[in-house]
């Protein structure tokens, strides 16, 4: 993980804050400092935004990278309507990605306009409850724990993977130049869609050339600046909670944001505990995308300031949805590979030592105060149990243990 994601040992004081935020138990404190298990890894980015000391580094890409295409296009996440409370601020964000050496900005209202009308298509005849998700954070918390909800999961891909793969025809088209000379940017709005983009989910690689972080590019102070942008105004919604539900008027999609919100209702659902819910559209962060881990403004405020970007745009931009539509086939708006399940943690790759150490595990539980303290550095009881039988820890490092001891 250290090309893409990399803790500072040496801001890093153990405090336990990202460990006891993480909803995957992916981290521990090892010596004082935070260490991640990548495997357990989902890339929520709550490690990151509960860190006080900024021990958590993203590398994003380099913007010499740009310098190998002839044109270079950015593409603007959905958190970016809730930045703006109308046009002209987002002729402001074009402005600033303009400065920076872009030729074209694209922002994702028409792509998410025409994946609700795939989604409705989809869906519309079936009995069964679908898991609509536009974050890869969902996509791999199914994969790692409920792998047997991977045939409710939606097969359509992330947006800015659908809107890259239009952009490139449609920019190609317009500079009569072949789709290898351009060159597709991604504004990351959050560590998930960042991650999405170094390691592709659904297929073998990413349609965008370049990933850089919301935050290094993009500041409150914005240049008010009126004139063309390509906002659709159907989907706006689509950075914020509660999309679907909006625009179709339906009483059975169930919205659910928050990670750990998100991992309860998955829950519920592998235990047959949900009826009558045909979509169940869910966020990793609070809010939606509006909430993403690299975004600058407060997610309430965003969610408002996106709503009244809906009530200020004028019109639909019909031309550019066409324009999408004769571009874009059927397969594009599919993975092109099966998201296959995550292999699951495992204590031994033989069974009979697994029994072995559950065994252990279970004894040592039984001597533990199971409060989930997280002093000894494990996330939960459990966990420490674990790492106990795994000898990355000694039992004497329960404090409580240790005292009664």
């Amino acid at each position: 993980m250290k090309h893409l994601v990399d803790i500072h040992s040496e801001r890093c004081i153990g405090c336990t804050r990202c460990m006891r935020a993480c909803p995957t138990e992916a981290i521990r404190i090892i010596n004082n400092k935070a260490s991640l298990i990548q495997d357990h890894c989902i890339y929520c980015g709550n490690c990151i935004i509960n860190c006080h000391k900024s021990a958590y580094k993203v590398y994003s890409d380099s913007f010499a990278n740009l310098n190998k295409y002839q044109i270079k296009v950015a593409i603007v996440p959905l958190a970016i309507f809730g930045m703006v409370a109308d046009e002209a601020e987002l002729g402001g964000i074009y402005k600033i990605l303009y400065n920076y050496g872009f030729d074209e900005v694209f922002d994702l209202s028409g792509i998410c306009s025409l994946l609700s009308e795939k989604v409705n298509e989809y869906i519309y005849n079936s009995d069964k409850t679908y898991i609509l998700t536009h974050c890869p954070t969902i996509v791999r918390l199914i994969q790692l724990k409920y792998p047997i909800l991977l045939e409710n999961l939606l097969p359509f891909d992330f947006p800015f993977e659908i809107g890259a793969k239009v952009i490139r025809k449609i920019v190609s088209d317009k500079y009569q130049i072949s789709e290898a000379k351009i060159g597709i940017s991604y504004i990351s709005e959050c560590l998930s869609n960042f991650i999405a983009v170094k390691e592709p989910l659904g297929k073998q690689g990413s349609n965008i050339d370049n990933v850089f972080l919301f935050n290094d590019l993009i500041r409150n102070n914005l240049d008010k600046k009126t004139g063309l942008t390509n906002l659709v105004k159907s989907g706006v919604h689509f950075c914020q909670t509660g999309a679907y539900q909006h625009i179709n008027k339906n009483n059975d999609v169930l919205t659910v944001d928050g990670i750990k919100q998100v991992d309860e209702v998955m829950e519920n659902l592998y235990l047959n505990k949900i009826n009558a819910v045909k979509l169940i559209e869910a966020y990793s962060c609070v809010g939606g995308c509006v909430g993403g881990n690299f975004t600058i403004e407060n997610t309430f405020v965003a969610k408002w300031k996106a709503s009244q970007l809906f009530e200020h745009t004028k019109t639909n931009d019909d031309e550019l949805l066409n324009q999408y539509r004769k571009s874009l086939t059927d397969n594009d708006y599919l993975f092109s590979e099966l998201v296959n399940p995550l292999s699951s943690y495992q204590l031994s790759d033989n069974i009979k030592q697994s029994l072995n150490k559950m065994s252990k595990i279970n004894q040592i539980l039984k001597q533990l105060p199971n409060i989930d303290c997280c002093a000894c550095g494990s996330p939960s009881c459990h966990a420490f149990a674990e790492d106990v039988v795994n000898k990355v820890k000694t039992i004497d490092e329960c404090h409580f243990f240790r005292k009664e001891k």
